[in-house]
């Protein structure tokens, strides 16, 4: 069976909507491409006014970083300078009176001893020392959260002795002495040799000790030894 299609719209009816589809499709396509130009505008305006942006603030801090450099220059000169002085100052002010300490040694050694040479230098606890410490664990603490107070490294005075002694007893006499008497401590007879004089021998000896710089007061000697002691700076005398 064969169909017929018959068309009864009219060539130029047919023609007039053709051209109203293609107006319509040209129109859509126009404003797409409006749309994608001015997007596209739009982003690069974005882009230009953060590229100048940064590109200011990059020329300014290669304008400043001169002056930043000799600023750090300076405090760190600075830095050096004051810990060059705090150094010399902790060095100085000591708590105790380098003069009653002497005084103290030359009061305290026997009749039958004399004085050859006093050396008396500083020390504290060394870096490697306080960071072995540090890495040991701490105890619990019994206030939760509570911080463990800095400690300040450990200062003392070496304090080195050489004399002559007519015999170990006197020797012996004086370290006894020392050792009872503060703010002596670590009391050591490092050297005990004799030597020949005239009409004899005497013991030609070296003793060594420790004083603690951290006291505000040294303790007064026992009754046996006598004599005074060295008092930190300030303490009543």
């Amino acid at each position: 069976m064969n169909e017929c299609v018959v068309d009864f719209l009219p060539a130029q009816l047919r023609r007039r909507g053709a051209t109203l589809t293609s107006r319509r499709r040209n129109a859509l396509l126009v404003g797409l491409l409006s749309v994608t130009l001015v997007g596209v505008a739009a982003h690069s305006w974005n882009q230009c006014r953060a590229a100048d942006a940064r590109r200011a603030v990059s020329m300014s801090v290669a304008a400043s970083s001169g002056k930043v450099d000799e600023l750090i220059e300076r405090l760190a000169a600075e830095q050096r300078e004051l810990s060059r002085r705090m150094s010399i100052t902790d060095r100085l002010a000591l708590p105790l009176e380098m003069s009653d300490l002497a005084a103290t040694v030359t009061h305290l050694m026997p009749a039958g001893t004399s004085l050859s040479m006093l050396r008396i230098e500083r020390s504290e606890q060394r870096a490697a020392a306080r960071a072995a410490d540090a890495a040991k664990p701490a105890p619990a603490s019994p206030a939760a959260g509570a911080k463990p107070a800095a400690k300040r490294p450990e200062r003392w005075l070496d304090v080195t002795i050489r004399g002559y002694a007519r015999g170990n007893a006197d020797l012996y006499e004086f370290e006894r002495r020392l050792s009872g008497t503060a703010p002596f401590g670590q009391v050591t007879v490092s050297e005990n040799a004799p030597i020949d004089v005239p009409g004899g021998h005497v013991q030609q000896f070296s003793i060594t000790c420790r004083v603690s710089l951290d006291g505000r007061r040294c303790a007064q000697p026992d009754a046996t030894a006598g004599g005074t002691v060295a008092h930190a700076k300030g303490a009543a005398r």
